[in-house]
């Protein structure tokens, strides 16, 4: 019982001294997984899919195609083609 006790300080006394870092994702519609926000935005029926542009996600996938002069299409097409955002 004793170690664990112990083990929350200790452990907040390592992120004090080794500092700890905040992970931050690249600007854009979904960080690094414009993959699964495309497959998303391309998934379910007619009806939801219209539902889906209200949602802040979908909404800023749709922005970031327009300022890159690009349907939604093309614009997952060449950023979302695999999980990371990354061409093979």
């Amino acid at each position: 019982m004793r170690i664990t006790t112990l083990a929350i300080p200790a452990a907040a006394l390592a992120l004090a001294i080794g500092g700890a870092t905040v992970a931050t994702a690249d600007p854009g519609p979904n960080g690094h997984n414009t993959f699964g926000l495309c497959t998303a935005y391309f998934a379910g029926s007619e009806k939801g899919q219209e539902m889906k542009h209200q949602a802040p996600p979908f909404a800023a996938l749709e922005q970031a195609a327009e300022d890159n002069d690009q349907s939604v299409e093309e614009y997952c097409a060449a950023n979302g083609t695999h999980p990371g955002g990354g061409q093979s």
